[in-house]
């Protein structure tokens, strides 16, 4: 019953290159590590939401949702709390002119917003206002808790490592080439971030998922009504 993260950042790029300097770069100096440009990082938290569109079956089979499979005795998920994000970033370069007609370029300033959010995944066969329905939302909400104090956390651990790849210059043929280098940095610096800080949220989630948790339901509201939730879902 936890969580995905973080489903990769959409970059959407906007740029201002500065005109190419008059004075010719050393062309062996460039590619090199350069003065760490201005990066600023801000993660806006939106409010959780809840999804009834999926049912048993389908979010006990996808691998793209982080449900505790090692977990003893577990076979299926009724409730899944996920994370959905998605990235803006806004960022200028300046260049210079090679020795040997190339172009030297690098980033100067750049600035990244994640927009992050919980969602809520209750198993669409689970009546409303049942006693299951009310236990699978008191353990969701545990991981929308534990979300809205990862979230924030998230711009400390991207910063440093998108500043430490950005810190390069590159060698193109042309702005737009260089642009489309330095985008692609930019790109892969902040989704492997990403990925770090999902991994890290993970396993800080699981810790919420023992088997104890998991046998919550079976206990208060029956293990009667879950079976029989279980197979109105259908095979697994």
């Amino acid at each position: 019953m936890r969580s995905d993260l973080l489903g990769g950042l959409a970059l959407v790029a906007a740029l201002v290159a500065s005109l190419l300097s008059s004075t010719p770069a050393r062309a062996d100096a460039c590619g090199g590590a350069i003065a760490p440009p201005t990066l600023t990082v801000r993660t806006d938290a939106r409010p959780p939401t809840q999804d009834h569109s999926r049912g048993v079956a389908s979010l006990s089979k996808d691998g793209n949702l982080a449900v505790p499979r090692g977990l003893e005795n577990f076979r299926y998920a009724v409730g899944v709390t996920a994370a959905d994000a998605t990235g803006h970033t806004e960022w200028d370069m300046q260049g210079q002119a090679l020795p040997d007609g190339r172009q030297c370029w690098w980033i100067t300033q750049a600035k990244i917003i994640a927009t992050v959010s919980t969602r809520v995944f209750i198993a669409k066969e689970i009546p409303r206002g049942s006693c299951l329905w009310n236990e699978v939302v008191k353990h969701e909400a545990k991981h929308v808790h534990l979300d809205q104090q990862l979230f924030p956390k998230m711009s400390g651990l991207i910063r440093p490592r998108v500043l430490a790849a950005i810190s390069h210059s590159v060698v193109a043929r042309s702005q737009a080439e260089a642009r489309t280098l330095l985008g692609a940095l930019l790109s892969k610096a902040t989704r492997q971030a990403v990925s770090e800080f999902q991994r890290a949220r993970d396993a800080e989630q699981l810790k919420i998922d023992t088997a104890a948790e998991y046998s919550r339901p079976n206990k208060i509201c029956g293990e009667a009504a879950v079976s029989a939730i279980i197979q109105r879902a259908g095979p697994m």
